[in-house]
């Protein structure tokens, strides 16, 4: 068994899901499943595409991993889910770029009779049926690292925040996560919040005029890895490394090397390889088992500074910084 399967199947044994049994799974012939995330530009969603190809590998599944060109372009991802619609896939499983904009594929799949679960992101409540999300709470998520925040500040402090792309639901959830806590902190200000659409290097400009315009600025938080990393290009550039606290989200291996030569400060471990698992899992169950899963199925996450990156860490990813 690989490393991934091992992380995953060991974590999966304390996550609840309706009616799993712990009987060996129903094989089913020729099942085929489509596995859509936003892009394959960002290594978060080759760990995704992991854990899902593990669980599909494991259970005899023709899984379709596909995508986007790029990030945001919701158009090109709705385009992604009709072609796939056309194969018929017993389910598809879906990393919606657009809360709303997704709604009537969902509703397509469901006048098929192709059952959709989210993960990671979700749609918005409407006439869409979901079967399941699969995810962390993204909102409890942040508000921990905002929390790290500003513990790590005493308490008082200007801070700044690279938001994602407005009008995901991922996005929001972070941005509110982190609002929550500094809201609940008077001594705590927030000079700025900037959508970088997830992308380093707008995350580079944005961060650039944060420090111009709030040179006393003490912590950026970047919504994910790639825009916390732009902040540090800015940060180091301006000769203020180790003066401004930089933090991101996604544990991307580029993350974890910033995290061990002290560029970075901390990154969330969003445990996607286990979304991934357990979406294709879930979707497996529901469709050969006839097993209805929860409404959510909860992935845990926990917040990584340097020491955490251990090489039993990295050997368990197959990470070799």
């Amino acid at each position: 068994m690989n490393n991934i399967k091992k992380r995953i199947i060991g974590s999966v044994l304390g996550l609840a899901v309706t009616g799993l049994v712990a009987t060996a799974p129903v094989m089913a012939d020729n099942l085929r499943m489509s596995f859509i995330v936003k892009d394959m530009t960002n290594p978060y969603y080759w760990r995704m595409g992991d854990g899902a190809k593990a669980a599909a590998a494991e259970l005899g599944i023709d899984l379709s991993f596909v995508s986007a060109k790029v990030n945001g372009d919701i158009e090109g991802q709705i385009s992604v889910v009709e072609t796939e619609l056309v194969k018929s896939p017993d389910a598809i499983i879906l990393v919606p770029m657009n809360g709303t904009a997704l709604i009537p594929k969902v509703m397509e799949a469901n006048s098929m009779g192709i059952p959709v679960i989210t993960a990671d992101t979700r749609v918005d409540d409407g006439p869409g049926k979901v079967e399941t999300f699969v995810g962390l709470d993204e909102r409890t998520s942040f508000s921990g690292m905002a929390e790290w925040v500003v513990a790590k500040l005493g308490g008082q402090g200007k801070v700044a925040i690279l938001e994602g792309f407005r009008g995901s639901s991922t996005a929001e959830l972070r941005l509110n996560g982190m609002m929550d806590v500094f809201n609940s902190h008077p001594g705590i200000e927030v000079v700025a919040s900037i959508s970088a659409d997830w992308d380093r290097e707008k995350a580079l400009k944005a961060s650039e005029d944060i420090l111009q315009a709030h040179p006393d600025v003490d912590a950026i938080l970047g919504s994910n890895d790639g825009m916390a990393l732009g902040a540090v290009q800015a940060v180091k550039s301006a000769g203020k490394l180790g003066q401004v606290i930089v933090v991101g989200d996604d544990a991307i291996p580029s993350a974890l090397a910033a995290l061990i030569s002290g560029d970075l400060d901390a990154t969330i471990d969003g445990n996607t390889d286990q979304v991934g698992y357990l979406a294709v899992k879930a979707a497996y169950d529901l469709v050969v088992n006839k097993i209805q899963p929860e409404a959510w199925i909860v992935v845990p996450s926990s917040i990584m500074v340097a020491k955490d990156v251990s090489q039993e860490y990295l050997d368990s990813r197959g990470i070799d910084l």
